[in-house]
């Protein structure tokens, strides 16, 4: 995106705040509001948002009964991309009120698309802190001293689907949480260990030190429980590479170079594949190498 291009852009997000409009994601006409960095993303970064479609589409080859869990769905952006490549069963989980009211109307279009209106983390409590939007993501500030703070109530993984029996178990987990996606993984550890999902997650050595998390200790918690291949993507949706978690030290030198946003891009987007499922992922891996190979 070249200067220009940002300076309109931060001009626009300054002037629409929360006016909403429609806007072609996938092959859906979606609501959003004005000031959602996503249609600028779409239109000048072709790779955005794009893999894990991709690979929601080998993993249904394989599991035709496939289930998809979009935890931080936002305004259902996800759903839009998913749909336009496969047809398959979508819960979405989104806190933030005013998205969820966005994602309730773009999902009407849709059938077989869930949303739950939840905050999950790595325990069930209250929390006094804040939620902060800025063009279009949403985090949360735990602190009683931030203005305006307020008591946020946190759930976990594994009580929803607790509370939830009715709901299949995901085979196909999606977190975007900026800085709580590895909370969340631990909070769902039973459904982890029993579903032994694919798991595509934001990580974000930044925002995972704003939430109090490292990172590294997590990733070797999944190595523990029989998680394996890996594939690294920038957040412009370019693979980067592929490895194992059991490769520490290639894990811990990808960890160092987004650490403190020193790299030349500030997160990287994950997906781990457990030992059971190494054939797809084997089989994930040639048909992205292949396709950035054809771009």
């Amino acid at each position: 995106m070249t200067r220009k291009h940002l300076k309109s852009l931060f001009r626009f997000f300054l002037n629409n705040k929360k006016k909403t409009t429609h806007t072609q994601i996938g092959s859906f006409q979606m609501l959003i509001n004005n000031d959602h960095a996503l249609p600028y993303y779409l239109k000048f970064l072709p790779h955005y948002s794009k893999n894990f479609p991709r690979i929601a589409g080998h993993v249904n080859k394989k599991h035709s009964d496939l289930v998809i869990l979009d935890i931080g769905a936002n305004i259902g952006d996800t759903v839009a991309l998913v749909r336009s490549e496969i047809n398959c069963p979508i819960i979405c989980i989104e806190g933030d009120s005013y998205f969820f009211s966005i994602l309730k109307k773009n999902i009407e279009q849709f059938i077989q698309v869930i949303p739950f209106q939840i905050f999950l983390g790595d325990s069930s409590k209250t929390i006094t802190g804040k939620t902060e939007c800025n063009r279009g993501t949403l985090k949360i500030t735990e602190k009683n001293t931030v203005e305006n703070s307020e008591k946020i109530e946190i759930t976990t993984l594994d009580n929803f689907f607790f509370q939830h029996k009715d709901i299949n178990k995901a085979k196909l987990l999606k977190i975007d949480t900026d800085g709580y996606d590895l909370k969340i993984i631990r909070g769902g550890l039973k459904y982890i260990n029993e579903t032994k999902p694919i798991i595509f997650f934001e990580y974000d050595t930044t925002l995972l030190s704003e939430a109090n998390d490292d990172g590294l200790s997590t990733l070797d918690l999944l190595d523990k429980i029989g998680y394996s291949s890996a594939l690294f993507y920038d957040n412009y949706g370019r693979l980067i590479l592929s490895t194992t978690l059991q490769n520490k030290e290639q894990v811990e030198q990808m960890h160092n170079y987004i650490k403190k946003g020193n790299g030349a891009f500030p997160y990287f987007d994950i997906c781990l594949f457990h030992k059971i499922d190494t054939n797809l992922a084997e089989e994930v891996i040639r048909n992205e190498m292949e396709y950035f190979k054809n771009i």
